[in-house]
């Protein structure tokens, strides 16, 4: 898998790409508490995908499924 780090004005990603994984987009949403946003989407009908992970030399993130399957992510600021 490749995957390349983006930076522009006013936002911060990446794009890689995986032969078993389908065109897709994941936005990630800054968060102060990644498993409290989690738990709270899982209230509303989502489902935990993964999470929280810490990210090497980066942020905590975790993704959810919204109620109609759509991924989401979250993202935190490592302390």
């Amino acid at each position: 898998m490749s995957y390349g780090l983006v930076e522009g004005a006013g936002m911060r990603g990446g794009i890689g790409g995986s032969a078993d994984t389908p065109n897709h987009v994941t936005f990630y949403v800054e968060v102060p508490d990644v498993d409290a946003a989690l738990q709270r989407a899982e209230t509303l009908g989502g489902s935990r995908v993964q999470g929280p992970d810490q990210v090497p030399g980066g942020p905590i993130i975790g993704l959810f499924t919204d109620p109609e399957g759509h991924i989401v992510g979250v993202t935190q600021t490592a302390s």
